[in-house]
Formats: structure tokens, C-alpha cells, sequence
């Protein structure tokens, strides 16, 4: 579209007089598109997405910890480990045996015992545990999505200010070599000085802008850069061309999709399920643990060996403390994920709802300048041009219709990226890339 325009205006200018058409001789007017302009390769979204996804140590750190978890909820489940025992009663020094047999109480004791919680504790547990994993997966989908969009909107913004650096200097090569033919009619009394001092202003607001865009194109590959955790300093290189994307869903069916995708929200779900489990198994803490322990005892000539057996329990006697606190504890973390769960799906409805509306707006905005505006700002520019040429305008309108062009083919862009920007934002919200 740039390239279009800017071959119909010299094309215009060309007709003004032969000075003018000598200065466009040197103009390079190679497609961007073509082998021959593009030195670099291009620097495609899908890749740096992919690149992120196996490299950001924020997903690289949760991966770890849905390994970490997953083992945990296996072996929280297991009873704990039998003890074993062994010990000797005599009259003298301990480990002196010559005194077996000589007494009734001198022996060599062996002892194996096992703890078994309350039948339900450990299997509650491993309902805590797993509860705990689904929502740590969640959070790993959710950092996923989010960074992919954090990626997404810095590349926009990367490609609107390239875009607008490009439309930049191309006006800023007219207006340069529309100088020369101001400065002709000057020479020959058929213009002003005014007017050449005027373009010369117009192309240092240009050189200002051109700097600016640059530094804030530096800004955004830094970001980047900090996603895809490359160096600092890596090029990023030429961008793929942004299309309009449509969204394809009504806003009816993003507020039903929500509710079964977002990341968020389903780590909440985990996490009211974890604390359902966990007030369950508080109160299991009210009733006791057991132990079993059984031995054997070694006695010499003329003594017989001993058996033992011995059956151990706690003993919650602390329980208006501990154990009702525990449950007091766990049903207040209950409430709060509650409220956290419904105070996620207010800020997601209205997010859903703000974004589909600036949707609607950028594609209406972008519609009207492909479409209307810039369409008509090259027909008026073409015409003052005309008109300029045989003075029938002055260079002041010829100006200000240049800006006006400028102005709609960088808004076009901007649009296009903040309704990109904007599906990236979605996105996480209904669980899936658009």
C-alpha cells in the first residue's frame, strides 16, 4: 500500500518539470517484497513462540515442579516405614552376654513395629497432593499463554514502529526531493522562500521522528529478547507481514469458553478442591494413629525365649487447640479460594467483554482507512499535486495533504497491531490461541 502510494505520487511529481524528474532518478523504488531487498532473514512469530516455549526459564521452572509434585502426590499416599529394634537387658555393661541365662529378665530383644494412620488419612492426603498438581499445571498453561501473548504484543509493536519508520523515511525521501523542485520555482520567480524553508522544517520534524521510532524499535527487540532469552543485542531481523486475523467466536461464546479454558480459573477450581480435601482430612486429625510392634526376646539355657506385642495410639487430648484450629484453618482457606474463584470470573468477564469491544472498534477503524481514507487522502494528494504544478495551490496545502497521507498509513498500521494486540490479550483468558 505504501509502495503503491508512493509510486503514484512521483509519478505526478515526475509530470511537474524535468528538474524534478532528474533528482527522482536516484530514487530507489525496488519492491520490499523482491530477493534483491531483502538482506535478512525473516524473523517468523511461530518460531520465536517455539523458541519460548523451550527455553524461558519461568515454564522450565514449572516443569519442574509438576515432576516434583507429581512424586509427591504418589509417595504421600504410602503408609510410613516399619521400624526395626533391637536391644539388650542384662544385669552388667550393656553388650556383655555372659549373664544370659542367669537371670529371667537378661535377653537379646528384636522388634518390628508399624504405624497405620487413621483409616482415610493418607488417602485424603494424596487427594491434597493431586489437587495441588492439577493446579500447579494449570499455572504452567497459564504462564505459557501469557508469555506467548507478552511475545505476541511485543512483536506487534516491533512491526507498527518498523512499519512507521518505513512510512517515515519514505516521506521524508519525497519531501527531499520535492525540495529540489521548490527550490527551481524559486530560481525562476515562480515560488517563495517561505516555502523551502517550510519543507526544510517539515524534514527535520521527520529526521526527530525517525530517531525516535528507531530507539523505540530498540525497546521492543530488548523485550523480546528478554522473552525468548536470547542476549542482549541479537538482531532480531526482518518480521514476517501481520495480516488481520478474525476471531471467530461471538462474545456469547467467549464468556462460555472461559469458564472451561481459563487457566486461571481452572487453578482455582483446583485449588477449592484441594482446600474440600483438606478440611476433610482436619478432621480425620481428631481421631488417633496406631502403631503395632511385635518381638522376640533371646534368653539362654535354662531360660525360654520371649515373645512381645504391644499396640500403640495417639492421643488427641489437645484437640480444642490443634485439631479443631486445623479445621478452622482449613475451612477459612476454603472461603478464600471461593472468593478468589468468583472474583476471577467478575475481572475475566470484564476483560473478555473490553477486548472483544476494542476488537470491533480496530476492525472498524481499519476497515474505514483501507477502504475510505487513505484511498481518498491519495486521490487529494495526487490532485494538489497537480494543482501545485500549474500553481493553482499553494505549497502549504501540497504540504499539509502529505502529512495527512502519513498520518492515515501509520494509523492504519497502528490499528492493525492493537487489534492483533488485542486477540493476543484474549487469548489467554479463553485457554487457546486465536
Amino acid at each position: 500500500m505504501i509502495l503503491r502510494t508512493m509510486i503514484l505520487l512521483f509519478t505526478f511529481l515526475l509530470l511537474s518539470g524535468s528538474s524534478f524528474a532528474a533528482d527522482t532518478k536516484s530514487i530507489n523504488l525496488t519492491d520490499p517484497n523482491s530477493d534483491s531487498a531483502r538482506t535478512s532473514e525473516v524473523t517468523s512469530l511461530k518460531n520465536l513462540i517455539q523458541e519460548t516455549v523451550s527455553k524461558n526459564p519461568i515454564l522450565l521452572s514449572l516443569g519442574y515442579q509438576i515432576t516434583a509434585q507429581g512424586a509427591r502426590a504418589s509417595w504421600i499416599k504410602v503408609r510410613p516405614d516399619p521400624t526395626f529394634t533391637n536391644a539388650t537387658n542384662t544385669h552388667q555393661y550393656p553388650f556383655n552376654y555372659s549373664s544370659l541365662g542367669k537371670d529371667p529378665m537378661n535377653q537379646v530383644q528384636f522388634a518390628l513395629g508399624q504405624e497405620f494412620p487413621f483409616p482415610g488419612k493418607l488417602k485424603l492426603k494424596g487427594r491434597v497432593e493431586t489437587s495441588e498438581l492439577s493446579k500447579i499445571k494449570q499455572d504452567y498453561d497459564l504462564a505459557k499463554l501469557e508469555l506467548t501473548s507478552r511475545l505476541k504484543k511485543a512483536y506487534y509493536d516491533l512491526f507498527f514502529t518498523t512499519k512507521s519508520l518505513e512510512i517515515t523515511e519514505e516521506i521524508k525521501l519525497l519531501l527531499e526531493t520535492l525540495a529540489n523542485t521548490v527550490k527551481a520555482k524559486y530560481e525562476v520567480g515562480s515560488g517563495n522562500q517561505q516555502d523551502l524553508l517550510k519543507l526544510q522544517l517539515e524534514v527535520s520534524k521527520l529526521l526527530d521522528s525517525i530517531e525516535t521510532l528507531k530507539k523505540d524499535r530498540e525497546v521492543f527487540i530488548v523485550e523480546i529478547n528478554s522473552i525468548v532469552v536470547r542476549p542482549q543485542g541479537t538482531d532480531i531481523g526482518e518480521l514476517e507481514d501481520i495480516t488481520k486475523q478474525p476471531v471467530g467466536f461471538k462474545l456469547s461464546e467467549l464468556l462460555e469458553m472461559y469458564k472451561e479454558r481459563y487457566p486461571l480459573l481452572l487453578g482455582q477450581k483446583a485449588l477449592i478442591e484441594k482446600n474440600q480435601y483438606g478440611i476433610k482430612l482436619a478432621k480425620k486429625e481428631y481421631y488417633p494413629d496406631y502403631s503395632f510392634e511385635g518381638g522376640y526376646g533371646l534368653r539362654s539355657n535354662p531360660m525360654a525365649p520371649m515373645y512381645m506385642f504391644q499396640v500403640m495410639t495417639s492421643l488427641p487430648v489437645y484437640y480444642r487447640s490443634k485439631q479443631r484450629k486445623q479445621v478452622e484453618e482449613a475451612v477459612a482457606s476454603l472461603k478464600a479460594s471461593e472468593e478468589n474463584y468468583h472474583a476471577t470470573i467478575i475481572e475475566a468477564e470484564k476483560k473478555i467483554k473490553n477486548l472483544h469491544i476494542q476488537t470491533e472498534k480496530y476492525n472498524t477503524l481499519i476497515e474505514l482507512l483501507e477502504t475510505g481514507l487513505i484511498p481518498q487522502a491519495r486521490l487529494t494528494l495526487s490532485s494538489s499535486v497537480a494543482a501545485y504544478k500549474v500553481n493553482k495551490t499553494d505549497f502549504l496545502n501540497l504540504l499539509d495533504n502529505i502529512r495527512t497521507l502519513l498520518d492515515f498509513q501509520i494509523r492504519y498500521y497502528e490499528h492493525l497491531t492493537d487489534y492483533e494486540k488485542a486477540i493476543a490479550e484474549l487469548e489467554p483468558l479463553i485457554g487457546r490461541e486465536l
